[in-house]
């Protein structure tokens, strides 16, 4: 009933999405940026919130350039969060553009987070493909050991 700012973090970039987790950890997606300000690619991070006079980034990784996009750009919906005993699983899609400016790279991103441990674990990416993708309508579906991804009209399956 009373909100107030409990604690301050400066990171370059920013997040448009925050997920929280247990333990006092936000799992972030948004764009990272230089020094100037400029967009340098798709960002997630790991933030520790259980202090909030103190917060910190435990973790954070870039895809691609400038003009790269993620589908959480475009959808809600565009991120995939399965809970697995102490780890949590997450799977987004990711349109990476490179430094040359040719056709972007589409990318199923996986991340496990550790909330014991407190880390953030790069998973190998699955290739969708090269060129432009509706990640609009692109919806991906954890469940098990099972990544299930439906992107424009075609359903795939690949163990986690």
């Amino acid at each position: 009933s009373d909100p107030r700012s409990a604690g301050a973090l400066e990171v370059p970039g920013f997040s448009d999405w925050l997920y929280p987790l247990e333990g006092g950890l936000l799992f972030g997606v948004g764009k990272d940026a230089d020094a100037q300000g400029r967009l340098q690619g798709v960002k997630v991070a790991l933030f520790d919130v259980r202090d909030a006079a103190n917060p910190r980034v435990l973790d954070s990784q870039r895809f691609g350039s400038a003009g790269s996009t993620s589908a959480l750009d475009y959808s809600a919906h565009g991120l995939a969060q399965l809970s697995v005993g102490t780890r949590t699983r997450l799977a987004l899609p990711v349109m990476a553009q490179g430094a040359d400016l040719a056709l972007p790279g589409v990318l199923l991103q996986r991340f496990e987070v550790d909330t014991v441990a407190r880390s953030l674990a790069l998973k190998p990416a699955i290739e969708l493909g090269a060129g432009w993708m509706d990640l609009a309508t692109a919806r991906t579906l954890l469940q098990g050991e099972l990544v299930h991804q439906l992107t424009d009209g075609k359903l795939r399956t690949w163990a986690w």
